[in-house]
């Protein structure tokens, strides 16, 4: 009896020690958060980490921050299918639906809540915003008195420096997603060849390293240093780490994770060309029926679908090739403007032909 009890007070004991070292993972992601209103001044990008933190690319600030989010999981009786959705946004704001963009939109994968970037326009200045999809509704969700941290993007493009007419500064942070104790960071820099993709230690510390990349646009007919990409996606191909990055006027391409070293001006293997006059609005990854695919929502051309092992496959399409690149089927579901995973299901918001009307749909994977 003696022994039984000796082994379930260690079996117990042993439970403990698992317990704290969770435990301390889990407060070691909060190493340097503090308790405060973030001096946030534009959120262009959104993206969740573990535990409940969100992390939001502040282009105007040159910042990037992380966010605890205190998020209750959700009924699974939210309607996810609004018509219209930047007029019920632009009604909390106080602003008509053309006043109001979506920037961004991010899926809580603890919560299945859903998160907006938004602003508002109003007689030449900006406000910007976040909007939380959840059990009450759509709401804005408040930023004041959060618990946070923050990091400086040092090498952010000068305010004076222009991009496609506009200035380079908007382009700071185009997409960022969490991967492997990392934010990775894509946007332009104030470097020569100012397309670049970060790398950022979380949580943050003095180290952000930024690899100069290159892609061969084929409707450019050119190798180009200096157009952003502008949404990208980690996702792990037999094993190994990869970018699957989508840019304007549309080259899909990729990179090696493990290469962005900043050492080097990287070459990205272009294995794609979706169309001209496009830009990717979201890329997602999921695997079904054991089959892994990779799903790019494009303003013009829709939904593309590719698979992982195509992907992984690939032959580089090189100057001065105009070849399409590896094979892709494509959804029609009309212009896309943003797209995120949400389970066994796709989120989507569709914009409407006369570019006035945007609405939220959900489309099961089985689908698509």
């Amino acid at each position: 009896m003696k022994m039984k009890s000796r082994l379930i007070g260690m079996l117990l004991l042993c439970l403990a020690i698992v317990s704290n070292s969770f435990a301390n993972d889990s407060d070691n992601l909060k190493d340097g958060f503090t308790i405060g209103t973030p001096v946030i001044k534009s959120i262009q990008a959104i993206a969740f980490g573990p535990e409940n933190i969100l992390f939001i690319g502040d282009n105007t600030g040159s910042m990037v921050y992380a966010i605890e989010i205190i998020d209750k999981k959700n009924t699974s009786k939210i309607n996810f299918n609004i018509d219209n959705i930047t007029a019920k946004i632009g009604a909390v704001m106080g602003a008509s639906a053309k006043d109001i963009k979506i920037l961004d939109m991010a899926v809580n994968p603890l919560s299945n809540n859903v998160f907006f970037a938004v602003s508002r326009e109003n007689r030449g200045t900006t406000k910007s915003a976040l909007f939380k999809l959840g059990d009450t509704g759509l709401q804005e969700f408040s930023l004041e008195q959060v618990n946070y941290s923050e990091k400086k993007i040092e090498n952010a493009p000068a305010t004076s420096s222009k991009f496609w007419g506009q200035p380079s500064k908007t382009y700071t942070v185009t997409d960022l997603h969490y991967v492997n104790g990392e934010i990775i960071i894509s946007g332009l820099s104030n470097e020569e060849f100012s397309s670049g993709l970060r790398r950022v230690p979380f949580p943050f510390d003095d180290a952000m390293v930024t690899t100069n990349v290159q892609a061969y646009h084929v409707s450019h007919s050119a190798n180009e240093t200096n157009a952003p990409i502008y949404r990208f996606l980690p996702v792990k191909l037999q094993n190994q780490w990869t970018i699957v990055a989508g840019y304007m006027c549309t080259p899909l391409v990729t990179f090696k994770l493990n290469e962005l070293d900043g050492n080097n001006k990287l070459i990205g293997k272009t294995i794609a060309e979706i169309g001209a006059g496009n830009a990717p609005t979201g890329i997602i990854s999921y695997t079904y029926n054991n089959e892994e695919y990779v799903l790019v929502g494009n303003n013009r051309y829709s939904l593309t679908k590719f698979t992982g092992k195509d992907i992984f496959n690939a032959k580089a399409i090189q100057s001065p090739s105009r070849q399409r690149g590896i094979k892709r089927e494509t959804i029609k579901i009309g212009s896309v403007a943003h797209l995120a995973d949400f389970g066994e299901n796709v989120l989507v918001i569709t914009r409407s032909s006369d570019k006035k009307v945007y609405t939220l749909k959900k489309l099961s994977k089985a689908n698509i």
